[in-house]
């Protein structure tokens, strides 16, 4: 479970994304970890297919992956 806190999202991001980086932070912020990991399996997979599809640029990718500590 990683959420680096001193990067900022873009608020323009797909409303889809929004909502799952939502529901990570209130299980970042519970400190349920199971949970947390288990969402962003999901949301790993979904992250990607924004890109594929034209919906985030590789800079929002990256940033994103910064923020949760794949990259």
């Amino acid at each position: 479970m990683y959420n680096d806190m001193t990067i900022a999202l873009p608020v323009n991001l797909p409303a889809g994304l929004q909502s799952d980086f939502k529901e990570l932070q209130e299980y970042y912020d519970m400190g349920d970890w199971l949970q947390f990991d288990l969402l962003f399996e999901a949301v790993e997979a979904s992250i990607k297919a924004y890109y594929l599809a034209g919906k985030i640029s590789r800079e929002e990718l990256n940033l994103i992956f910064r923020k949760y500590g794949i990259a």
